[in-house]
């Protein structure tokens, strides 16, 4: 079986299709279908490009498929800080100092912060001050199940953790690979803790337009919710990868908080 046949099979069994029900969306007959898995048949990049788009791979997912049956990437996969991202850049820089006072981040599709406006900043080190410790590079769900990340910070936590960790399972299942380990969610339930019924946890609020949380920081509780978004129609694997989470406050004296 070629690389090619390997990685495509593994997609279509990963969207739970059929070879019969895959070839008759892609109008191509099954018997095709199986030739190009077992690598009897090598696709065109043209068939290859058709593929993934009826798999509904994302474009990293996409750029592996091309690669492994020996094509050329379409899309690329630069870092933020590229020339070639400096439109991307300034757009998220933008949106994050348009959001003040209150604050806002981006951060990539395994929750591992990117940017943060000074907000954000300011929050963090009042966390700090207040004995959080972060890394370098922090990791925002695994900062929010760590007793010295926000955990102490964040009231009805539980639920909050359930619900992060319900749209981390989520999100993975709706991927090119939920049929391969979900490394980010393994590590998070490692974390002491974690309630043991996170999957099957009822979160609270589900009345509400979005999941409300407080932030107390010392005597000063703070109602917030968040909204997070993504960038459209993107060409490129970082920055489809991007996403930027704006806080909003819910009452006036969280609002006087910010514009204090």
């Amino acid at each position: 079986m070629s690389a090619f046949g390997t990685l495509f099979r593994e997609m279509r069994q990963g969207k739970r299709l059929s070879q019969m029900d895959f070839a008759l969306a892609c109008e191509v007959s099954a018997k095709h279908i199986s030739f190009l898995e077992t690598g009897r048949s090598k696709p065109s990049k043209g068939m290859v490009l058709h593929l993934a788009k009826m798999l509904q791979a994302d474009l990293a997912g996409t750029n592996r498929l091309l690669s492994s049956a020996g094509y050329s990437q379409v899309y690329s996969h630069q870092d933020l800080s590229a020339p070639g991202m400096a439109m991307i850049r300034e757009a998220l820089e933008h949106l994050l100092q348009a959001h003040l006072p209150y604050p806002a981040v981006v951060f990539d599709h395994e929750y591992y912060l990117v940017m943060a406006n000074q907000a954000m900043q300011k929050l963090m080190a009042s966390m700090v001050e207040l004995g959080a410790q972060f890394p370098a590079r922090p990791n925002f769900l695994l900062s929010l199940l760590d007793s010295e990340g926000i955990k102490p910070f964040v009231g009805e936590w539980e639920n909050i953790a359930c619900h992060l960790l319900q749209r981390v399972y989520r999100e993975h299942l709706a991927g090119p690979y939920r049929d391969q380990p979900n490394r980010l969610l393994e590590q998070a339930l490692t974390m002491p803790g974690v309630p043991q019924d996170w999957k099957s946890h009822v979160v609270e609020h589900l009345d509400y337009p979005a999941i409300p949380f407080t932030l107390n920081l010392g005597d000063q509780p703070l109602r917030v919710f968040s909204t997070i978004a993504t960038i459209g129609t993107p060409l490129d694997v970082t920055a489809q990868n991007l996403r930027i989470e704006h806080f909003f406050p819910m009452d006036e004296r969280t609002k006087s908080y910010w514009h204090g």
